[in-house]
């Protein structure tokens, strides 16, 4: 070989070299590689507050430390019982930089098909559940009711859920009418919200997650008088207080709900080696002492499970008799109250993601119209939520419970 062949090997040689440099970052920019600089969005389906709020910034936060280099950020997108975050969870690009957690009674609605559901739970990248929580009636201390017989025998009495969709509201309607109890539902209450109402005595109880409210209990706030699953032995099993085999077949698909608990999930597909690097920062936040640490001073259970272990649990849940979808539907067959308002938009914010108006009762009222589910007429012609402007004189046609999103919106 001559001296120029010689060097133009070696010429050659060092650029492959060069390039095989080069190419490297790029191939190993998979698995956990991938995510440093990276921010990845967990989102809360509820407002600030309250167990998923608790929950959601304690696995981020853990999840950040143990994906070096990777940067957490907490959204909450609270509404329609957990279904919008989920909505948007399911939506987001399956690039592994969008997560979230949600509400696992969204499983009683995909059994029925709730109309406002763009999400498949079966589909979902599932990366862990971090406890196991039971189910408790709990009660406002102000309130004479002791006993799971003592709201049996009550009059009337108001309980709070966050909104027709969400666990504590098909939970608290399957089992007041499968068990006859005196409770009527108020929507509405997110977060921390259902405690202050208690403490208001605008409500006296609710049907929700026992690591939300021990300590709301343990203050005096309130008491428990059944409990759904869990081994705790200061508060009587339901199953044990009923005899009715439709009733006990209630109480069991609803501990099964129980045992799949403040879940971690992204949308589906995300490739297999990025899952495989969320499951395993996961799996280290989940033995993570400080975690566990914060964990325990807050009062909340870690009992976790992972990856394909927790959608196998989600798709068990999944499957259920004629008899049970059944009782669901009749349960979330709800008609929503709505009512009427007519009059100028008085502001518009967000590009039309928030308006307010004068309600029915002459006050002003802010609400969130729907990008999906909010119909919107302007001047006869299908328009989009920026094409609302403040001074148009619109019918906006709203839920009067809950959420409170319009559900039509012509203006002229």
């Amino acid at each position: 070989m001559d001296k120029m062949t010689s060097h133009a090997v070696l010429g050659f040689g060092l650029a492959a070299a060069a390039l095989a440099g080069l190419a490297a970052p790029a191939s190993a920019q998979s698995g956990k590689d991938f995510f440093k600089g990276k921010t990845v969005t967990y989102i809360v389906s509820t407002a600030a507050g309250g167990g998923y709020d608790f929950y959601g910034r304690l696995v981020a936060e853990a999840m950040q430390k143990h994906l070096p280099g990777s940067t957490f950020v907490v959204r909450n997108m609270p509404g329609a019982g957990h279904i919008i975050g989920t909505n948007a969870i399911y939506a987001s690009r399956a690039d592994g930089l969008t997560l979230g957690t949600f509400n696992t009674g969204l499983i009683y609605n995909q059994l029925v098909g709730l109309d406002g559901i763009r999400f498949d739970l079966t589909k979902m990248s599932w990366i862990g559940k971090a406890a196991s929580d039971p189910r408790v009636f709990v009660i406002s201390q102000s309130s004479p009711i002791k006993t799971f017989e003592d709201l049996r025998k009550s009059p009337q009495v108001n309980f709070a859920a966050s909104g027709i969709g969400s666990a504590s509201y098909v939970e608290t309607k399957m089992l007041a009418d499968a068990l006859n109890l005196p409770i009527k539902i108020i929507n509405g209450y997110n977060g921390t919200e259902d405690m202050m109402a208690m403490r208001r005595n605008e409500i006296v109880g609710i049907i929700g997650s026992r690591s939300s409210f021990d300590d709301f209990k343990q203050n005096g706030y309130g008491r428990y008088i059944a409990q759904i699953g869990g081994d705790d032995k200061d508060v009587p099993q339901l199953t044990s207080m009923i005899t009715d085999p439709d009733g006990k077949a209630l109480v069991a698909l609803i501990q099964s709900q129980g045992d799949i608990a403040r879940v971690t999930a992204g949308p589906p597909n995300i490739p297999a080696d990025r899952l495989a690097a969320l499951v395993a920062a996961y799996k280290g936040a989940m033995e993570d002492k400080d975690l566990q640490a914060r964990a325990e001073k807050g009062g909340r259970p870690v009992e976790p499970a992972y990856g394909e272990d927790v959608a196998k649990m989600v798709k068990a849940a999944l499957i259920q008799p004629p008899k049970t979808i059944s009782l669901l539907k009749e349960t979330l067959d709800v008609k929503v109250p709505v009512a009427k308002a007519t009059g100028p938009l008085l502001e518009v914010a967000d590009k039309g993601r928030k308006i307010t108006f004068a309600a029915t009762d002459g006050k002003k009222l802010t609400v969130e119209p729907s990008g999906s589910r909010t119909k919107i007429m302007i001047a006869g012609k299908e328009g989009k939520r920026d094409d609302l402007k403040a001074g148009l004189n619109c019918e906006i046609t709203y839920k009067t419970d809950g959420d409170m999103e319009p559900t039509n919106i012509n203006c002229k």
